[in-house]
């Protein structure tokens, strides 16, 4: 909806903390948990591209396998 938003610093820690909280809901005024799939494959590409493959590139593939 025009003027909701929600920022997230781009680890999949944050990520996981915030669906763990239902963050993205409260944030965005949701009446329902939002599809966030999207929001995790961009932070893995963001970390990949950063900083190479890693142990939390790999965690994250394996919760967007879930």
């Amino acid at each position: 909806m025009p003027g909701r938003g929600a920022w997230l610093t781009p680890t999949v820690e944050a990520y996981e903390l915030a669906v763990t909280r239902k963050a993205f809901r409260r944030a965005l005024r949701l009446e329902r948990e939002p599809d966030t799939s999207a929001v995790l494959e961009a932070v893995v590409r963001i970390h990949a591209s950063s900083n190479g493959p890693s142990d939390t590139t790999e965690q994250a593939e394996r919760l967007m396998d879930n």
